[in-house]
């Protein structure tokens, strides 16, 4: 009964997908060139970039587009724009043997035209960069770089990180909920998978891990649901998210094959990310729990997928094609930051009191009974003890953790369950 309990469900979820979400159709290949970035202010403007410095602009929702001039010839990784006409964007420039630096780009004219600018650091690589208004901005990228600009990019200075221990790993995005909360996210493949976050206006950044795979991408859709994305071939798509701007996370694999490096959700119910190399998407109606595969068309390679909104979706692919999302039966726009996430938590743990100078009371939630592991981990990634490694009934449990061993400082709890994997960062003084 209960086998065929689940099968009757596994069909439901599947009619479900099928009926729920809409379709992506092809709209343009205004170019041959592989396309890799992708930003839109609105439903109908929008700018797309990728390899040879090309930069196309459209005015109707993709059907049109013009070439801009970006006066470099390397790939542009990354746009964003505050508004029609102060944009800014990426690349990195390059000699006979390779990369060797970033270039900044910037326009006050919705790209008519384009002014550059080196970085004046070698082997610097910024890959994703974000205004919160005309004057301050930020970038990211390797060897673990944050630059912050209060001048609207005419100068950038280095931010303060509060740990040392993930200063090499490079981060790939950071966008903020408000003026004084942001996250960003990466990683290293087979180390960790990464969160960075700032609460005082990205001055300063704490980082922490949350997986054991790099964060490729992430999408804040409210305060209270965040939802990342990244994965590596050995154990397939991860994903993960947060209900509390990104301070604790909900790691977990996917059984399915490939590296998601693109997210985006059209309302809080229907995501969909893009699987590196896969030529597919893949499609979720309720808010990531599960996940069904879509099929590309004409076997296209998607590189970055973006919403505008509930109706306007687009997405970026080599060979210059652009894909445009059709909803099935939605008329009216769904405002995202209107919406408050309660989202089902597949394995939580909580740690109280948290900073500690005893004895810390570590409860844990398992939604079914499994084989769960508790290990305790320095600052700097080093094993200390394993503080429970054992067969759980489903349900609430709790463990005793005594810290008169430890130093103080910062410590990290990693526990896992099957292919779910969570770190919990501890603060201990004396």
């Amino acid at each position: 009964m209960k086998k065929f309990y689940q099968s009757f469900l596994l069909i439901i979820i599947f009619v479900q997908l099928i009926y729920s979400q809409g379709s992506w159709t092809i709209i343009q290949q205004p170019t041959h060139k592989n396309l890799k970035s992708i930003f839109f202010i609105d439903s109908l403007k929008g700018w797309v970039g990728g390899d040879s410095g090309l930069i196309l602009f459209t005015s109707d929702g993709g059907n049109s587009w013009i070439l801009q001039h970006s006066n470099v010839n390397t790939t542009i990784h990354d746009i964003f724009f505050l508004d029609s006409l102060h944009g800014w964007g990426l690349t990195w420039h390059q000699n006979m043997h390779g990369p060797l630096g970033t270039t900044f780009l910037k326009t006050t004219n919705g790209g008519l035209n384009w002014s550059i600018e080196q970085y004046q650091k070698d082997f610097t690589f910024f890959y994703s960069i974000i205004f919160n208004d005309s004057l301050n901005g930020w970038v990211c990228g390797y060897p673990g770089s944050i630059l912050r600009t209060n001048n609207g990019g005419s100068e950038w200075r280095e931010v303060k990180f509060t740990s040392v221990q993930f200063s090499e790993f490079p981060i790939f995005k950071i966008r903020f909920f408000n003026q004084n909360f942001g996250i960003g996210c990466g990683g290293v493949i087979d180390i960790f998978g990464v969160i960075w976050r700032t609460t005082d206006g990205g001055e300063f950044w704490d980082s922490f891990p949350i997986g054991p795979e790099p964060i490729n991408d992430f999408q804040i859709i409210s305060e209270d649901f965040v939802f990342a994305v990244g994965g590596d071939y050995e154990y397939g798509t991860a994903v993960s998210h947060s209900t509390d701007m990104g301070l604790n996370w909900d790691y977990r694999t996917l059984d399915i094959f490939g590296i998601a490096n693109s997210v985006a959700f059209r309302n809080p119910k229907e995501g969909w990310l893009n699987l590196k190399g896969e030529r597919k998407f893949l499609v979720t109606i309720d808010s990531g729990r599960t996940w069904m595969e879509y099929l590309i068309p004409d076997s296209l390679q998607p590189n970055k997928i973006i919403f505008v909104d509930s109706l306007h979706g687009y997405a970026v692919c080599d060979s210059g094609y652009v894909l445009k999302y059709k909803p099935k039966f939605e008329t009216s726009v769904y405002d995202n930051h209107s919406y408050r996430k309660s989202s089902e938590k597949i394995f939580e743990v909580n740690i109280f009191p948290n900073p500690i100078n005893s004895i810390a009371k570590i409860q844990f939630q398992l939604a079914s009974s499994s084989f769960v592991k508790v290990d305790v981990f320095s600052i700097l990634g080093e094993k200390i003890m394993t503080l429970a490694e054992n067969y759980f009934e489903s349900g609430l449990h709790q463990l005793s953790f005594n810290v008169s061993q430890l130093k103080s400082g910062i410590y990290f709890l990693k526990f896992k369950q099957d292919k779910n994997f969570i770190v919990k960062k501890l603060v201990v003084i004396k």
